[in-house]
């Protein structure tokens, strides 16, 4: 399921619909009840002052679900989330116009705790201060005026600061998770080369040792069958046979070996693209895919996390697809997300790195973007997968 993201990467279904979402409702139905049921409707022009209440108040309230929903939109997500906190502001500020409730000061501090996942801190904190601003016209030349507005200020203020703190809470706990992820992955690749490297001295030790000795037995038997006679050469002829079979052995096992050398990346990738934070991930590759050379597969291990690292980073995508493929001298990686891509992106450090890392291998970065963001690599090899 997609799930909302703050303007940080955030997965606010758990923060917002719970937290904000619940009391929301609550302080909304408060304000509800206290705002309606001071409102005079005994004269015409009280019914018409109660209806325009009654539909700003359901305007806000619309507005706060589309802001706060825990699906994500399919295009531009942030844009109308933050488009439907617009309809909430305004729907305060014109309660404020029509009603006389001091309560309207409660959905100005919810408005408040919502800013941090829509905005940035400067921004979020400027339009506290019109918040507050608004509060103190309303009220300004009303006994105690600056004692009220310093209070409610500080309500905005508060709601506005456990906001934030939420973000840094799970922005730490979302690295921490990112952080052991890559760390296990980076394992899997590391057990995967050591055994690659530890097959091709096996295999090298039993062709240059073992291999060796049973040549040098070979001739020595075959010597002997030109210079015995009789039974004894019968024998010696046996054994040479068997020596042939035993050396034909050895090369076998030392071809199976080196031809089983390769690093399969599957297993590393999957511990690298596993419980990934709102952001679903579809690996398409063989089984039995491997890479021979320890550089290539590094590399592409490490384009897919950077790749990954970007798209919830700056890609705000709730899914991705990595797809591998083979040819006969090449390997080709296609890296696709969902998310949106401004017109003007710039390559920044982490698309720097991976071109390098590849060109360095005589490989090739493409870049596209339009609807989703998409990467294709293509890494020539001294043999195929």
């Amino acid at each position: 399921m997609k799930r909302f993201t703050s303007r940080h990467g955030l997965p606010v279904h758990c923060l917002t619909q719970s937290l904000e979402g619940v009391m929301g409702y609550i302080a909304w139905a408060i304000v509800c009840y206290l705002t309606l049921s001071n409102a005079p409707a005994h004269t015409e022009a009280g019914q018409i002052r109660l209806f325009v209440i009654v539909a700003l108040l359901l305007l806000f309230i619309v507005g706060f679900f589309y802001t706060t929903r825990e699906q994500q939109y399919q295009r531009m997500d942030m844009r109308i989330r933050q488009l439907s906190f617009t309809v909430q502001f305004l729907a305060v500020l014109g309660i404020r116009f029509v009603a006389d409730s001091g309560v309207i000061a409660i959905l100005s501090v919810s408005l408040a705790a919502q800013l941090p996942f829509l905005m940035s801190r400067s921004v979020s904190y400027l339009t506290v201060l019109v918040l507050v601003l608004i509060d103190l016209a309303f009220i300004w030349g009303e006994p105690d005026a600056i004692i009220w507005t310093a209070l409610g200020a500080a309500f905005h203020v508060f709601a506005l600061l456990m906001s934030q703190r939420v973000i840094q809470e799970q922005e730490a706990r979302d690295q921490i998770t990112i952080l052991n992820r890559e760390l296990l992955a980076t394992q899997a690749l590391l057990e995967e080369s050591a055994k690659q490297t530890e097959r091709i001295r096996i295999a090298r030790d039993l062709h240059d040792g073992l291999g060796h000795h049973l040549t040098a037995l070979i001739l020595k038997l075959q010597y002997l069958t030109y210079t015995t006679e009789g039974e004894t050469r019968t024998r010696i002829e046996e054994t040479h046979q068997l020596s042939r079979l035993l050396l034909t052995d050895v090369r076998n096992t030392v071809h199976e070996m080196r031809g089983d050398s390769s690093i399969r990346l599957k297993e590393a990738l999957e511990a690298l693209i596993s419980q990934i934070p709102r952001l679903r991930i579809n690996l398409r590759m063989d089984d039995n895919i491997s890479v021979a050379d320890i550089e290539v597969a590094e590399a592409l291990f490490r384009c897919i996390q950077e790749a990954v690292t970007n798209t919830l980073k700056h890609g705000n995508a709730s899914e991705m697809n990595i797809e591998l493929q083979h040819g006969v001298n090449d390997v080709v990686l296609t890296i696709t997300d969902n998310g949106g891509c401004q017109l003007d992106w710039r390559e920044g450090a982490g698309l720097r790195g991976m071109r390098e890392r590849i060109e360095a291998l005589k490989g090739k970065l493409d870049v596209a973007s339009g609807s989703g963001f998409k990467l294709n690599i293509t890494i020539p090899v001294m043999e195929s997968l």
